[in-house]
């Protein structure tokens, strides 16, 4: 356990710092034998408007999850609930008996409001190497996302 928290600190300053020698020019972050990309590389959202409502496409790397439980969207006028799928069950070891998402992940959200509505998505997710990133905090406004 001591060893994980020892590489979950290590990975956030190499994160903070950028240090060059960490990372090749990809932006892929090396920790120990596992080679970690970038968060945004690792869980690619998009953002799509769906009549009144909008999806959230995730698309997840392999060897990587999303935790069902830190999936969340707010917003300045009425968001609703977030139409979230089941997930895999998986015995996680930071949050115990958790549901995760693999390869991709569709969320329909409600919304009940302006044009100029902006919401914030929230997210968190790890790799199966078992490093996990910090939780992760978007904010898109409702009218430049983009329209399918």
């Amino acid at each position: 356990m001591k060893n994980r928290v020892t590489q979950v600190i290590l990975l956030l300053l190499l994160m903070v710092t950028g240090s060059a020698h960490a990372t090749d020019f990809g932006g892929t972050v090396s920790f120990g034998e596992a080679d970690i990309l970038p968060v945004d590389d690792a869980f690619a959202l998009t953002v799509v408007r769906e009549g009144e409502g909008l999806q959230l496409l995730w698309q997840i790397q392999p060897g990587y999850y999303l935790y069902r439980h830190r999936i969340s969207v707010a917003g300045s006028e009425r968001v609703g609930t977030p139409q979230i799928p089941e997930g895999v069950h998986k015995q996680d070891e930071y949050f115990g008996d958790v549901e995760v998402y693999y390869e991709a992940l569709v969320v329909d959200v409600p919304l009940d409001g302006h044009e100029e509505e902006t919401f914030i998505v929230q997210y968190q997710g790890c790799a199966d190497a078992g490093i996990c990133y910090p939780p992760q905090k978007r904010s898109y406004k409702k009218k430049y996302a983009a329209k399918f």
